[in-house]
């Protein structure tokens, strides 16, 4: 088994990070999925990628490193080890390229979350859009329905007033008729009395 801090990239911190979300070991790390490893604090897509290719390289070359010290002789394995005492330089550019990582990943984390903000404001947009539309045409509902009940209303007032004037024809027609039937009457009044008289 080869320990996550032999990986390229992973410290202390970030060491205690990964064991505790189950990557204890580089081998268990170079089987993980980016979005696995997306759920560790720190570790976007990008970085996933490269500590997943960095625990895949020092599994690769631990084994090896491994078998040569065995089949040597005993007294030769100072010589091995002093690899191992090395290991803290060579972290030294590897920890430049985890910065460099991280700022890539804190770039394509920054697009991310801006182009959801650009999608939330389109929707809100959208949703905007379809209220207004809604909202107008409810308006031009409630107008033609306007329009219509004046256009009713309308109508009945000028049947209302023909009605009237009718009524009133009637009524002056009546009258006449009846001035007419009166005057009739005195005239036949006035003739009976001229007769009376002769």
């Amino acid at each position: 088994m080869t320990a996550v801090t032999d990986v390229k990239g992973v410290g202390e911190a970030l060491a205690a990070a990964l064991s505790a979300n189950g990557f204890k070991t580089a081998e268990a790390l170079a089987k993980a999925k980016p979005e696995d490893l997306v759920k560790v604090p720190r570790i976007g897509l990008a970085r996933a990628a490269v500590l997943i290719a960095a625990a895949k390289d020092a599994t690769a070359s631990k084994p090896a490193a491994r078998q040569v010290p065995a089949r040597k002789p005993a007294a030769r394995k100072p010589a091995a080890r002093k690899p191992a005492a090395r290991k803290p330089a060579t972290r030294r550019p590897v920890a430049r390229k985890t910065v460099a990582a991280a700022a890539a990943e804190k770039r394509a984390e920054e697009a991310a979350k801006k182009a959801a903000e650009e999608k939330a404001a389109a929707d809100a947009a959208e949703a905007k859009a379809r209220k207004k539309a809604k909202a107008k045409a409810k308006a031009e509902k409630a107008a033609k329905k306007r329009a219509e009940m004046e256009a009713a209303f309308s109508k009945a007032k000028d049947k209302v007033k023909a009605k009237s004037k009718k009524d009133k024809k009637s009524k002056k027609d009546t009258k006449k008729k009846d001035a007419g039937k009166k005057d009739s009457k005195k005239k036949d009044k006035k003739k009976d009395k001229k007769k009376a008289k002769k």
